[in-house]
């Protein structure tokens, strides 16, 4: 019988707080839990490599970007959900 490989939690931090986002909870709501309001966020091109990982998660379509380069996020679409925050490993989504 195969093992199940525990998935690794998922720590946010933002507005000098760290918090664990629960498997299937949405990141505004933990961070609202924890007083933290997510802010506009914009993508450090030095630290993107392009994985599109952001841009699958993202729920209004507001981060675009060729696979293998930078992303960027449309302002105009994103509605802070923070979801591609979460989703980022390499710490490349933000404050504005």
């Amino acid at each position: 019988m195969a093992q199940q490989k525990k998935k690794k939690p998922v720590i946010v931090k933002l507005g000098g707080k760290e918090f664990e986002i629960p498997e299937g909870a949405k990141v505004k709501d933990v961070a609202a839990e924890h007083g933290v309001e997510i802010p506009k966020l914009t993508v450090d091109q030095e630290k993107c490599k392009g994985c599109q990982m952001c841009e699958k998660v993202c729920e209004t379509g507001a981060i675009s970007g060729e696979k293998k380069e930078p992303h960027t996020i449309d302002q105009e679409k994103c509605i802070q959900c923070g979801e591609c925050l979460a989703k980022c490993k390499l710490g490349a989504i933000v404050p504005a």
